[in-house]
């Protein structure tokens, strides 16, 4: 219904290429009800399920949820001492960051600038409103598109880091400076973030619904924006990601459940292969992310992408050692799950991290040693190649190591082996990321990992001119905070309902039933 034309009689007629506001209107009344009835759809669904303000006690007791915990007393209460708590809670959100804030600027008042109009007195630079002011400004009103621009949604997977240097040097080296992600880290981060979500709900932790709470509010917020992003506006959240992982490596650790263990092998088998996969759909990755759109006739979205691969004996030697230390680490791995032990005691764990932790500095040292004694000498030189096919190749080896991950059978090696992946992905990585001198043939190997590092892949950016700002007495405000309102209402009101059936139902288990009257 939304996309039928529609008018109200006695209406003024549509202007040439604009939209009758009678039509917006009704549309989106109909729009609203169409929300409405899945609301609703979702509701009864999920009342059938148990879950939710509507599910009758009988079902919502079925799922055994645990006793509520003991009311908060004292400090914990927002009422406590008339109110103490929540006055407190008003000042850390709002009083104390707007004096920080305030305070941030004082070097920029000692310079000319005001606070006010009138203070400092003597002062005739601009007022610390009209700079915040201009600062909005700028940022609504943006709508120039950057190449090295990304969307909120894409910063997760690290697909698009922001390069802040790049030179050659006199001795046939390289060097860059950007802000890449640890890919291992990273994208094992994104199921230990849904793991803990949901284990902050599952055991009633605070703690854990602290880390995803904070998370999903660092990068969130962002979805709305709709100027040029950048994934370095993403790195506010990222500890909280790093506090999920550890959280999920902890669990297999000390012994995860079924499900669990299950979530982290099929996880870490997709990130071994996800960089071969996205070079293999690499022309349907262009057309849903509409680089053309941006970057016409974009050399990262041709069928043959002209480019070169060129091979020294520097690579070829660091390439080898890289590949030895692979096959020697899964060795050690292999042999140690070869030997017939179903447990491994904290001292074995600990002998085989240090073994495994010999191997990347031993790997390290010999890197290093190799790209400084192996001369450039250029062993072989291709012109234009169908990166697609060597993808497909290097397919075949991580699809088996990405098998052995995923049939693994012992959890503490397998925590073990991510922290050393982590670790292996920082000492490779590092002097690429760190302006540090690398030999220049080998510099496209590390920013080719993945299709959308490349300098012409590039993500479009809204480009319409920006509208009037939204004012405190709009009906979009009204409607937002309306919104806001009846979320939080529905929320409390849904997590009474889902413990109350639950306690009472605990609390009538703990009673042995007494002999009939």
């Amino acid at each position: 219904l939304v996309g039928i034309p529609l008018g109200v009689a006695g209406s003024a007629p549509c202007q040439a290429g604009g939209i009758c506001t009678s039509r917006l209107v009704l549309e989106g009344a109909f729009g609203l009800i169409g929300l409405g009835a899945v609301a609703a759809f979702l509701f009864w669904g999920l009342a059938r399920a148990g879950w939710g303000p509507l599910a009758s006690p009988d079902r919502a007791a079925a799922r055994r949820l645990p006793a509520a915990a003991p009311a908060a007393v004292g400090w914990l209460r927002p009422g406590w001492s008339f109110g103490l708590p929540v006055a407190w809670l008003v000042v850390s959100l709002a009083l104390i960051p707007f004096a920080v804030y305030v305070l941030s600027y004082a070097p920029w008042i000692a310079l000319g600038n005001r606070l006010t109009e009138s203070w400092p007195p003597g002062h005739t630079g601009q007022t610390l409103a009209d700079l915040t002011a201009s600062m909005y400004r700028y940022h609504n009103d943006l709508r120039a598109p950057h190449a090295a621009s990304s969307p909120w949604w894409a910063w997760p997977l690290d697909l698009k880091p922001v390069w802040f240097y790049q030179g050659t040097f006199n001795t046939g080296t390289a060097g860059a400076i950007y802000d890449a992600g640890n890919l291992v880290l990273w994208w094992l981060a994104i199921p230990a973030m849904a793991f803990v979500s949901w284990q902050s709900y599952r055991r009633r932790s605070l703690g854990l619904a602290l880390v995803a709470i904070a998370f999903f509010w660092q990068w969130l917020p962002w979805a709305r924006i709709d100027r040029a992003t950048f994934q370095y506006h993403y790195y506010t959240g990222v500890p909280f990601l790093l506090l999920a992982l550890a959280y999920l490596v902890a669990e297999l650790w000390h012994g995860p459940s079924a499900r669990t263990w299950l979530l982290a092998r099929v996880a870490a088998a997709a990130a071994i292969v996800g960089p071969m996969v996205l070079w293999i759909v690499r022309l349907p990755l262009c057309g849903w992310v509409r680089v053309d759109a941006v970057n016409a006739g974009s050399q990262a979205c041709v069928v043959t992408p002209p480019g070169q691969i060129v091979l020294t004996l520097r690579t070829a030697g660091l390439v080898a050692a890289l590949g030895v230390a692979v096959i020697v680490i899964v060795w050690q791995v292999v042999r140690l799950d070869r030997s017939g032990r179903s447990e491994v005691s904290p001292a074995e764990a600990e002998r085989d991290i240090v073994r495994l932790a010999l191997s990347g500095a031993g790997t390290a040292v010999l890197v290093i040693l190799l790209g400084r004694l192996l001369p450039e000498t250029v062993l072989m030189s291709i012109d234009g190649f169908a990166p697609e096919a060597v993808a497909l190749a290097l397919l075949v080896p991580l699809g088996i190591l990405a098998w052995y991950v995923l049939t693994a059978r012992d959890a503490r090696r397998f925590a073990a082996g991510l922290v050393f992946a982590g670790l292996a992905w920082f000492v490779v990585w590092y002097p690429n990321i760190t302006g540090l001198a690398v030999p220049a043939s080998f510099v496209n190997a590390y920013q080719g990992l993945l299709p959308t590092y490349l300098y012409p892949f590039q993500f479009p950016v809204n480009t319409d001119p920006a509208g009037p700002l939204p004012t405190f007495l709009s009906l979009d405000f009204g409607i937002l905070v309306a919104a806001l309102v009846v979320t939080v209402v529905v929320v409390a009101f849904s997590a009474t309902t889902w413990r109350t059936p639950g306690s009472a139902l605990d609390a009538t288990d703990a009673e042995p039933a007494g002999p009939a009257p």
